[in-house]
């Protein structure tokens, strides 16, 4: 019996990935080598970073909503909705930032949930206006700064510090936090002007302004 050229074609692919499968191996029996060094990961640390995961995570959601809110048909503040999506996009990225970080320190841990969905970061689906939700993003921006101060007094402690995440946060993370901080705060006190004289234009107002 004479084999077509397809029949032939597969078996010699088959053996080809045999013969590979036989002498190619994505693992190996030999130990695998660690990022991570005994004189500066230290666990405590990394648990505080690994903790900061969820946090970005629920900020980002608590965002999306509110920028949900201001989309709506019956509230259209599209430039405020359009704020806060970006909000969420940067939360968002933060958490990444700190799993990507997690990662180049050897961490292998994967359950930055513990077990438990995440939520909104406060909680909160509905807003009576614009004021309410500006001043809870200035919260949630300073409650993350507390946060990253924890962290570095945790990398930061007499023998089990961890120096390299300790200026990371400092250097990279304290700066942006001041920043969104003085941004959401000068926003407030510009809304808090169109406020006055013109309380039931001040919103429209302050969308357009943006």
């Amino acid at each position: 019996m004479i084999m077509s050229y397809s029949t032939m074609l597969l078996l010699l692919m088959a053996t080809m990935v045999g013969l590979a499968s036989s002498t190619c191996s994505v693992s190996s029996s030999d130990e695998k080598a660690e990022a991570k060094d005994a004189a500066n990961y230290q666990p405590a640390c990394i648990a505080a970073l690994e903790a900061q995961v969820r946090i970005e995570f629920e900020a980002s959601l608590q965002y999306i909503l509110m920028a949900a809110h201001f989309d709506e048909d019956t509230v259209n503040l599209p430039k405020i909705a359009e704020l806060f999506w970006s909000h969420a996009d940067e939360e968002r990225s933060h958490a990444i930032q700190f799993i990507q970080y997690l990662r180049m320190r050897g961490a292998d841990n994967n359950d930055f949930f513990g077990g438990v969905p995440i939520q909104p970061k406060e909680m909160t689906y509905d807003w009576s206006g614009v004021d309410e939700a500006l001043k809870m993003a200035l919260k949630m921006e300073k409650d993350v700064s507390g946060k990253m101060k924890e962290m570095i007094d945790i990398c930061s402690t007499a023998g089990q510090d961890d120096p390299h995440a300790a200026d990371w946060l400092t250097g990279t993370w304290l700066e942006e936090q001041m920043q969104g901080q003085r941004h959401l705060a000068g926003l407030i006190n510009t809304f808090n002007n169109f406020k006055r004289g013109h309380d039931e234009l001040a919103e429209w107002m302050f969308d357009q302004e943006l």
